[in-house]
């Protein structure tokens, strides 16, 4: 490795101080011996920086383009030796190719269409926020805030409209109540708690699908799902039902109404709405296995079904996780299966996802 010269910072005082006052400075004297050498690391040097423009011009004379050559010419050796200055002479760096010389170009169809890729390349780079150094880094996270302030713009406008759905719900949840105390008064009294459900039901009916009615000392909590919820998961091929509690009080007032966010809560939901659909179907049936596999068939597939020691067992794939996975999933994995599980009799039906 070459050797860089050093000097003190007194003799540089001392040289500085000798070139404002004018002074003679004694300077080292370079030997004819030097003067080969450096004039050799000059040539040297000089072949080095022609090797890779004479590559770059045969690289652009193949792929079709001209230039004029007079653009690349070297500078001739002199075979002079620059001066050494220790001071602090500084000069700008200037041009080898001289200021009035331009290089000239003529373009083909070749190169044209290989700087048109290379600007679409760049606006795409641009577009995606990619090789655009700082400033583009500060455009790509304006881009970041820009879109998280659209998503969130697009989330409070979904629960203002889940809002007014909620609201149009709980006004159809009241007519009902009051619609059921009507028919309530008209029933003969003592009123059978059977009797008192069948008119509830038949009162929600208007506003959603009745699952399942709790009574209780105050009242009684009522987990359904209504018409409209339901038509949009079935638009956007959401598995689990859009469940809501409400809960009625003693006189037969909605106190509240709130959607049900738990998904354990929504897959037991999902597991009685399939009992309950084969049950209704099943009702007016014989009580055999035939009519009873008759009655599972119509909610899906039904994969195997085997008698067991307790009953029945019926394994089912549904008609809708069908769709969604020859659909949705082109055929993939997973395959969604429910368990169906009867007494002897038919009476008793449960519903179990695997």
């Amino acid at each position: 490795m070459k050797d860089k010269k050093t000097i003190s910072v007194r003799k540089l005082a001392a040289l500085e101080r000798a070139k404002a006052l004018g002074l003679e400075i004694n300077r080292y004297e370079i030997s004819a011996f030097e003067r080969q050498a450096c004039e050799w690391q000059q040539r040297e040097e000089m072949e080095k920086r022609a090797k890779p423009e004479e590559a770059e011009t045969e690289a652009l004379a193949r792929e079709g383009m001209s230039f004029d050559m007079a653009a690349f010419k070297l500078p001739q050796d002199t075979g002079e030796v620059a001066e050494t200055n220790e001071g602090f002479d500084w000069q700008p760096c200037q041009s080898e190719q001289g200021e009035g010389k331009n290089k000239v170009k003529d373009l083909n169809t070749a190169s044209i269409a290989r700087l048109a890729r290379k600007i679409m390349a760049r606006e795409w780079a641009m577009a995606l926020g990619r090789g655009m150094g700082v400033e583009n880094g500060q455009a790509t996270i304006e881009r970041g805030v820009e879109e998280y302030r659209k998503k969130k713009a697009a989330e409070r406008e979904m629960k203002e409209i889940e809002g007014q759905r909620a609201n149009k719900q709980r006004a159809a949840m009241e007519a009902a109540l009051w619609a059921f105390g009507r028919n309530l008064l008209k029933v003969p009294k003592p009123v059978a708690p059977e009797a008192a459900e069948t008119l509830l039901e038949e009162a929600l009916s208007e506003v959603g699908d009745t699952i399942r009615i709790t009574w209780h000392a105050d009242g009684c909590h009522i987990l359904l799902e209504p018409w409209e919820e339901r038509r949009l998961r079935n638009k956007a091929g959401e598995p689990l039902p859009a469940v809501f509690q409400a809960t009625i009080d003693v006189n037969l007032m909605l106190s509240s109404y709130q959607k049900i966010e738990d998904p354990q809560v929504l897959q037991q939901t999902q597991n009685a709405l399939i009992s309950k659909n084969i049950m209704i179907n099943f009702r007016d049936s014989p009580r055999d296995l035939h009519a009873f596999e008759d009655a599972v068939a119509q909610g899906g597939r039904i994969i195997q079904s085997m008698k067991m020691d307790s009953g029945w067992k019926i394994k089912l794939q549904p008609w809708a996780e069908i769709r969604r996975r020859n659909i949705e999933r082109k055929g993939r994995l997973p395959i969604v299966t429910y368990v169906i599980n009867a007494d002897k009799d038919f009476n008793r039906i449960s519903c179990e996802r695997i």
